[in-house]
């Protein structure tokens, strides 16, 4: 059984640093493990954080990977629900 990979996201999930993510979220696709996102500290997520974490559950969903979420944060959980992709985050 392999260990589980954790990705801690950062204070700030936007526009101005998405593409940087991105990347780091790509790389965990070529992960065997479950994955968990530790977004507790995330305080501010706009609607193109959104998008990356939704496209990403997406691809994670569609592989044989499991994902999971360490603390989401409220701010997260709101801009989901306000967006209308707590579904989709696998939030709810």
């Amino acid at each position: 059984m392999s260990a589980e990979s954790t990705l801690k996201l950062p204070e700030e999930l936007s526009i101005a640093n998405v593409a940087e993510w991105k990347s780091k979220l790509s790389s965990l696709l070529h992960e065997s493990s479950p994955l968990t996102l530790d977004a507790e500290e995330l305080s501010r997520v706009d609607t193109a954080a959104i998008q990356l974490l939704a496209a990403f559950t997406v691809k994670v969903q569609g592989s044989d990977m499991e994902l999971h979420w360490s603390n989401p944060s409220e701010a997260l959980k709101k801009t989901a629900q306000q967006l209308g992709m707590l579904e989709s985050l696998v939030l709810d």
